[in-house]
């Protein structure tokens, strides 16, 4: 589908942007978030805990909240995920990060992987398990698809903490995605919250909007005005200005990495392109992404996604580069 060119398509996005702005909302609303995926109202926040001090940095969970569930305290861990985990699968992932919670603080873990994307997570076994006699380890988690939750449950319970993910929920009846936005947007609208906080309420849905929907039908109903007011989006503006003084917009901190930097500009790149265009059309490209090796080239690639108008231009700058 041709898009208009803007200067907002033209805002860079972080690796990771999803889990960033989820990640925001958790920390804006954790009680409603906690009680939600947990299933009980028997639970209340402590502290929602820094998990990019240095023993947990390398692990980068998303969410360890202290709570206080059925009248133990505890630690609720949520793990946002767009896509499904392919490097590491998801039950080795969670057993390290249940792991790290429970030696970090010593207090029972619940874990929870929400998946974002309504193709991710249909897979997942929900359980690490390790049989080997006298070393047996089964760690459980709870798989949350957002696809699979009533959003207009959400909607009608006004819970302000849920609402941004409930573009990525399931309809009603037979109302399209466009549809679906518009009345995720109007609810959202009326939630009472003072002024200026406001934009980042409506950006938040926005971006997270743009999973399942090209940016062209986001722009129809949530105005760039209201983006461009809201601090993220301005965080991500003024981070892509900084890196294009660099030494090229695709240059900047992942210089040196090897590997790891090719994993990330890979997975920034999806994340783009699934922004930007219809995300089923842009799934259809990753068999392709996948298999350059070149983190350079991934570089270029994830520059050229911000730049084009179209996928079909993408396509074929990435053609034209042998791919």
């Amino acid at each position: 589908m041709t898009k208009e060119h803007s200067e907002l398509d033209d805002t860079p996005q972080l690796s990771g942007q999803f889990d960033i702005v989820s990640k925001q909302i958790i920390r804006n609303s954790p009680d409603e978030c906690i009680q939600f995926y947990l299933g009980t109202p028997d639970a209340q926040v402590i502290k929602v805990l820094d998990t990019e001090q240095p023993v947990v940095k390398w692990y980068r969970a998303d969410s360890f909240i202290h709570a206080n569930v059925h009248g133990q305290e505890a630690i609720v861990h949520l793990e946002f995920q767009t896509h499904d985990s392919k490097e590491i699968p998801m039950p080795y992932r969670v057993a390290g990060y249940a792991g790290l919670g429970i030696r970090m603080y010593q207090l029972p873990i619940y874990s929870h992987v929400i998946y974002l994307h309504p193709n991710a997570g249909l897979n997942d076994p929900g359980e690490y398990v390790q049989n080997i006699s006298g070393y047996k380890i089964n760690i459980k988690y709870k798989v949350i698809r957002l696809c699979e939750i009533e959003g207009q449950a959400i909607l009608d319970a006004r819970l302000k903490g849920l609402i941004p993910f409930t573009p990525l929920m399931k309809p009603p009846s037979e109302m399209e995605p466009e549809q679906w936005l518009r009345e995720c947007v109007k609810i959202a609208d009326s939630i009472p919250m003072d002024e200026p906080d406001k934009p980042d309420f409506l950006s938040n849905i926005a971006i997270l909007g743009g999973i399942i929907l090209d940016y062209e039908t986001i722009r129809k109903i949530i105005t760039e005005e209201t983006m461009y007011a809201s601090s993220v989006i301005q965080h991500w503006t003024e981070q892509g200005r900084e890196q294009g003084r660099e030494e090229g917009l695709e240059q900047g901190r992942e210089e040196g990495l090897e590997q790891g930097g090719r994993n990330e500009a890979l997975e920034s790149l999806i994340e783009i392109l699934e922004f930007r265009f219809p995300p089923d059309e842009a799934q259809h490209l990753i068999p392709i992404l996948e298999n350059i090796e070149e983190l350079q080239q991934l570089r270029q690639l994830r520059h050229n996604a911000l730049q084009v108008s179209s996928l079909d231009e993408f396509r074929s700058i990435l053609s034209s580069n042998g791919s």
